[in-house]
């Protein structure tokens, strides 16, 4: 075997005497670069034993809104102490291009308060928010540790349109319950253009606490007291026939830390920022 090798590579590995065989010049790189690739095909082997396992690889997140500003990174924290070989890549987008996105495997999982009708998708509940009131600094409501409800009778209220169905009836579920109509100021698309036009006097403006991490200047954040429930829910969701180890690590994380982040996002903010 060895005098084969030698006569397809065209050179001697070894140099032959009466005490025996010594590597040549040519035998040693050869040995050399066989150690070298024994190695890189046990790390090979490893890698994808890793990755079969879900510990390893590429995790494509897509998102859209506020889950990014404070839940979607205390998960994704938490995941990276369990999976710290996982590379995760977040992708910005509303529902319709995430659905798209997942369907053309761009994406594995999606998290987003729009909730997706689509027979071949799973959705999971990943936490529930507490509504938040964001109000112009010196307004005479943020004065209270706690705004209720009803005191928001009369108020100029930013409304979202175009938004989850949740967050753009959130306004009117709330103000009807207890027993008025919102004022309207003006509309917005999304959240931080309502909060900036918070700061800009235009009105005040519920947000879901994750907001109220953003130190907009201008802008003072209270809970809200009120006689229903004013919680925003924060799905993520992901395709049934497509399993994936690395979705489900991430899931896994979702489910242990549901109580967990449920409890502290909406009760640990009162203050403005």
């Amino acid at each position: 075997q060895i005098q084969s090798l030698e006569d397809s590579l065209g050179v001697g590995l070894f140099v032959r005497s009466p005490q025996g065989l010594q590597l040549t010049e040519a035998g040693k790189a050869l040995l050399a670069d066989a150690r070298h690739l024994t190695s890189l095909m046990a790390q090979t082997v490893e890698r994808a034993q890793m990755a079969g396992r879900g510990e390893a690889g590429r995790l494509d997140v897509g998102y859209f809104g506020t889950s990014v500003l404070d839940l979607l990174p205390r998960l994704l924290a938490a995941y990276r102490l369990e999976h710290p070989q996982v590379k995760v890549v977040l992708h910005p987008g509303q529902t319709p291009a995430q659905v798209q996105a997942l369907r053309q495997g761009r994406v594995s999982v999606v998290f987003e308060r729009r909730l997706p009708r689509e027979p071949d998708i799973a959705v999971e509940l990943v936490a529930r928010e507490d509504v938040f009131i964001a109000l112009p600094e010196g307004h005479r409501l943020a004065a209270h540790k706690v705004v209720d409800v009803k005191d928001l009778r009369d108020i100029p209220m930013v409304l979202p349109e175009g938004l989850p169905a949740q967050v753009d009836a959130m306004a009117m579920k709330l103000c009807r319950a207890h027993g008025f109509e919102p004022k309207e100021s003006q509309r917005c698309l999304d959240m931080m253009s309502g909060t900036a036009l918070v700061a800009g006097g235009c009105g005040v403006f519920l947000v879901p606490a994750s907001m109220t991490v953003v130190g907009m200047p201008g802008v003072t954040y209270r809970p809200l007291k009120s006689r229903i429930p004013a919680q925003f829910d924060l799905y993520c969701f992901y395709l049934k026939d497509r399993p994936s180890k690395l979705v489900e690590g991430l899931l896994e994380v979702v489910r242990q830390a549901f109580n967990r982040i449920n409890q502290p996002v909406g009760s640990r903010k009162s203050n403005s920022p």
